[in-house]
């Protein structure tokens, strides 16, 4: 957030959420895929802000879809009763197009960090698209010549790991329901959180805090379609990695990892 007093008023959003009984876990803590849906919303009023809604955006022919998200988790949530979500549009890659995120108390105090990956397609063949022009103009309004950089924040590289290191592990059949399909028609990033919460193990929420997660879209599910949730942790549980598939053909869903404390 360098400099953010030079940038326009519209180069930030802040949104607050105040903490409700259903979002919450079997432990009384805020789920994973809560968190997430607060990443997700604080983007969506942002991107409206911006001009760049999604039904702004299906006017255009295009619409936005995310393959990442990664999170600290704020510790000691659990004393707390109101989030806020400071977001930015941050440096752009190519065709990757990075949205940050500030998690703070109200007090104004930053618990943790995170950050996206989003790409634009276009809305009848989902085929990735180079963002147009008015991307760049947009970019221009608002930061000038100078965006905001990336949090440092690293995404995993999966074929680096040794599962072999991962000797605990757990499973959860999934069914794909109506209510987690989005504006896109296909499964929401958040729904995916959750499915990946689902196998693991509740004692382990108990005993250990989760303090990071990272999540990976990689291909589209829909209504009524089977998946399974695989966690593998560590000796220690420190970390997990964890998968979603697809049981009919055996696809790669989602990928992502935790950390615990």
């Amino acid at each position: 957030m360098q400099r953010e007093q030079t940038y326009h008023p519209l180069a930030y959003s802040e949104s607050s959420f105040n903490f409700r009984f259903t979002e919450k876990g079997p432990t009384g803590k805020l789920t994973l895929a809560t968190l997430v849906r607060y990443l997700l919303e604080a983007a969506d009023q942002h991107a409206d802000n911006l001009e760049v809604d999604f039904n702004t955006m299906f006017q255009r022919g295009l619409t936005w879809a995310i393959l990442r998200v990664a999170m600290e988790v704020p510790d000691h949530l659990s004393s707390l009763a109101e989030l806020k979500v400071k977001t930015w549009p941050a440096q752009r890659e190519g065709m990757f197009i990075y949205r940050d995120y500030a998690m703070l108390d109200t007090t104004n105090t930053v618990l943790s960090q995170a950050t996206s990956q989003w790409v634009l397609l276009e809305k009848q063949t989902h085929k990735p698209v180079k963002p147009p022009e008015f991307i760049d103009t947009l970019y221009e309004k608002l930061y000038g010549n100078c965006p905001p950089k990336r949090w440092n924040i690293t995404f995993s590289r999966w074929n680096h790991y040794d599962m072999s290191g991962f000797p605990h592990t757990s499973t959860k059949k999934i069914l794909v329901r109506r209510s987690d399909t989005d504006i896109n028609g296909h499964t929401n990033t958040a729904s995916y959180a959750e499915f990946i919460e689902e196998s693991i193990p509740l004692e382990l929420y108990h005993r250990q805090q989760v303090r990071f997660l990272e999540l990976q879209c990689m291909t589209e599910t829909f209504e009524g379609e089977k998946l399974t949730s695989l966690s593998q942790f560590r000796e220690d549980y420190s970390e997990g990695v964890h998968t979603l598939t697809r049981t009919s053909d055996g696809a790669i869903i989602a990928k992502a990892k935790t950390l615990w404390k």
